[in-house]
């Protein structure tokens, strides 16, 4: 959308931002009160502004967010079926409702709005981008063979807008195919299989993208390989998310290389599963086989007969090596940083005396949600040191200094706007219908209130035909865990 497609103003600056005071205050003209900008809204970001505002009652804070939606890994990350986990953005929505935080979205900084110049007018930065990128496996791949990250995946069937699934000639997805090799065993790892070996009853309650889901896996895969690098004992996956895997009525497991001295409550699940074996399913319901295999080593990925092999080995070349051929590996093995030619990604140049990092940002892929609670309260507690010993002074202008380089911007209110749309478009069994294009995003965003928050639905137009044409690249999260 373009500024003269806005139908309130060439250039389209929300008041509540206009207005957001910074510097000295009221009858205490003494008492300095920062400007803040957080970039990135995922849980990172929004508790750092959640911590800056009880350490500073009253600061201008602006959470400067690429997408038109706030949240981040919460809305576009966590798995689409734990909605339990995602209900943490109802606690995040006090913060522009009642506790004075500003949202604007649709704003990307390194793109939309020069980071420099963000450094420049305000007092403090705090960066919580996250890690958007799939890590990649460091091993021989075939540019022909099917690979794709769990991150991308998860993504997409999110409803993120503009992802990068393949697309067959006919502009469908492409379909994952009937066996799939998954590399790594965190919790990515298990919430993919999972996600991969659900019916679609299963998903009640959640926003997956059901249209998606069908193209990319139109009935339950056959099997499903699992590769860890690791014993059972360093695996990363938390015992409730493998206790849920395991849960599963449709699905068969077997492990290999599980150790006999194997202990703990993971390898005391796995034994008494596979002991006791799986919940009976009705023969035209056949299960999914999952094979968890340990102490793998993935080698390379080739083609070989147009599938996807993915050979491996044991640790010091103990046993033959194994082959896996496959449909499609999905890679589960962490996550980094977007590329450097990315003007939206943080590089060593985003930095200064007023610039702080956040969550997987600063200590990189590792812990949850409470883990990245605990992190921003940390870097508020640097944040104050830094002021009470006068390395950090405040008294920059904020907003007003970069007010001229904003288009386009959404509020808050602009996204509930949105949240109400999906909410009243919602399939049967689902919460809510994720809007995936973005600029039908923005067309209910400044669409015209009938009460509240509400769009006018007559106002509102009909949803296009699904696009991956991108509007600029995303400042997201991509997965900071789900627990």
């Amino acid at each position: 959308m373009t500024d003269n497609d806005r139908p309130d103003a060439a250039r389209r600056t929300p008041e509540a931002l206009r207005d957001t005071p910074s510097g000295a205050f009221g009858d205490a003209p003494d008492v300095l009160r920062p400007s803040v900008a957080v970039v990135g809204s995922g849980p990172s970001g929004c508790y750092v502004a959640s911590f800056l505002g009880k350490k500073w009652p009253g600061s201008q804070i602006i959470i400067f967010e690429s997408m038109p939606t706030p949240y981040g890994l919460v809305r576009y990350g966590i798995a689409a079926d734990h909605q339990g986990t995602k209900n943490v953005t109802r606690q995040f929505d006090r913060l522009f409702t009642k506790d004075g935080v500003h949202f604007a979205g649709n704003v990307c900084v390194g793109a939309d709005l020069d980071f420099d110049e963000l450094a420049a007018a305000f007092d403090i930065v705090v960066l919580a981008t996250g890690l958007p990128e799939d890590r990649s496996l460091d091993i021989p791949i075939d540019p022909n063979a099917r690979v794709m990250g769990a991150g991308t995946l998860l993504r997409a069937l999110n409803g993120y807008p503009s992802h990068s699934v393949p697309r067959d000639s006919d502009g469908r997805c492409s379909a994952l195919g009937e066996q799939l090799a998954v590399v790594g065993m965190g919790n990515v790892a298990l919430d993919v299989v999972r996600l991969m070996s659900k019916d679609s009853h299963e998903f009640d309650g959640s926003d997956i993208d059901d249209e998606l889901l069908e193209q990319l896996r139109p009935h339950r895969p056959g099997t499903i390989d699992v590769i860890s690098r690791s014993g059972l004992a360093l695996a990363k996956f938390d015992h409730a998310m493998l206790r849920e895997l395991l849960s599963l009525p449709n699905i068969e497991v077997t492990v290999n290389g599980l150790s006999d001295s194997a202990t703990g409550p993971a390898a005391e699940l796995l034994r008494t599963h596979i002991d006791g074996g799986a919940a009976s399913v009705t023969a035209d319901a056949p299960r999914t086989h999952v094979r968890l295999h340990f102490q793998l080593t993935p080698d390379s990925v080739t083609t070989e007969g147009g599938r996807t092999c993915l050979r491996t080995s044991t640790p010091g070349g103990r046993d033959a090596q194994a082959d896996f051929v496959v449909d499609t590996v999905i890679t589960a093995i962490g996550f980094t940083q977007g590329p450097e030619h990315d003007p939206s990604s943080p590089t060593g140049h985003w930095s200064g005396d007023n610039v702080y990092r956040v969550g997987w940002l600063s200590r990189g892929p590792h812990g949850a949600i409470p883990e990245n609670r605990k992190d921003a309260r940390q870097v508020v507690e640097r944040i104050a040191e830094d002021v009470a010993s006068g390395r950090l002074r405040f008294g920059k202008p904020g907003h007003a200094a970069v007010e001229h380089l904003l288009r386009d911007v959404v509020t808050f209110a602009d996204w509930q706007r949105i949240e109400a749309f999906e909410q009243s478009e919602a399939l049967p069994g689902r919460c809510r219908r994720k809007v995936t294009d973005r600029t039908h995003m923005l067309s209910i965003a400044t669409s015209t209130p009938s009460s509240g928050s509400r769009p006018d639905l007559a106002a509102v137009p009909p949803r296009p035909k699904e696009t991956t044409v991108p509007h600029h690249t995303h400042q997201l999260p991509v997965r900071e865990s789900d627990t």
